[in-house]
C-alpha cells in the first residue's frame, strides 16, 4: 500500500495533465442581483488546447443595457503549460463594438489586429515580447502551475500574480502598460478563484472592476 502510495503522488505531481475535457456555465451577479450568464468550455489534448468564453447580459439589465462578449483561444500543451497561437476577442454593448485578434508564433506576438484601429501609435515593441500570453490562457496557467503570468489583451500588458489563501487565490494585476495610451490607469483591480477539490475550473470567481464587486458562481 505504501509503494502505491509513492507511485500515486507520482504519477499525480510529476506528470503534466494530458486529457481534460469541460464545459462550465456561471451566473453573472453585482451587488446581488444578475446581470448576466458565462459560458466557458475548455479541452486540453494531445499537446493542443482550446479554450472559450462567452458572456451575455441577463435580467432587469438588459432594458438598459445590453452586452455580449465572445472570447476564444487556442494553441499548445507543452510539459504542463500553454502557450497561445490565437486569441480572438469580441465585446460589443448598446455603444460600442469591439475586436481583438492575436496571433502568436514562437512565443511572440506575430500579428494584432483591433476594431476600431488605434489612432495612437504603441507605447511599446510588443512584438518583441517573449513568453507573453493572452489573458484566458494566463488564467488558466495559474491554474495550472500556481505561478505570475505574463499577458497581452492587444490593448495592454500585464502581469498576473497570485497569492494562495486558506479558501482561495487571489490575483492582483502589476507591471501593467497601456500599449496605446499614455496613462497607466487600470479598472481591473484584482480576481479571486475558489476551486472544489474535484473539479479543475472554479466554482467562483470575484472580478472587482471599477470599484464594484462582480462574482461568477458556477450553475
Amino acid at each position: 500500500m505504501k509503494l502505491f502510495f509513492k507511485i500515486f503522488l507520482f504519477l499525480i505531481f510529476c506528470h503534466p495533465l494530458s486529457a481534460l475535457e469541460l464545459s462550465y456555465d456561471y451566473t453573472v451577479k453585482t451587488k446581488g442581483l444578475k446581470i448576466g450568464t458565462l459560458f466557458w468550455d475548455l479541452v486540453i489534448a494531445d499537446k493542443a488546447y482550446k479554450t472559450s468564453i462567452s458572456l451575455k447580459s441577463r435580467g432587469w439589465i438588459s432594458a438598459i443595457y445590453k452586452f455580449e462578449g465572445k472570447y476564444s483561444s487556442n494553441g499548445n500543451y507543452i510539459n504542463g503549460f500553454l502557450n497561445t497561437i490565437k486569441y480572438d476577442q469580441y465585446w460589443n454593448t448598446n455603444k460600442k463594438q469591439r475586436n481583438v485578434s492575436l496571433v502568436f508564433v514562437d512565443k511572440k506576438v506575430f500579428k494584432l489586429r483591433l476594431s476600431p484601429k488605434e489612432k495612437e501609435s504603441p507605447r511599446i515593441n510588443y512584438s518583441e515580447l517573449k513568453n507573453y500570453n493572452d489573458p484566458i490562457t494566463s488564467f488558466i496557467n495559474i491554474l495550472l502551475t500556481g505561478k505570475p503570468a505574463k499577458t497581452i489583451d492587444g490593448r495592454r500588458t500585464y502581469t498576473l500574480h497570485p497569492t494562495k489563501n486558506a479558501d482561495h487565490t487571489k490575483i492582483i494585476i502589476k507591471e501593467y502598460i497601456n500599449i496605446w495610451a499614455d496613462h497607466k490607469r487600470n479598472n481591473l483591480e484584482y480576481l479571486e478563484f475558489f476551486i472544489d477539490a474535484d473539479n479543475f475550473l472554479p466554482r467562483k470567481i470575484n472580478i472587482k472592476f471599477k470599484g464594484s464587486v462582480f462574482s461568477l458562481t458556477k450553475n
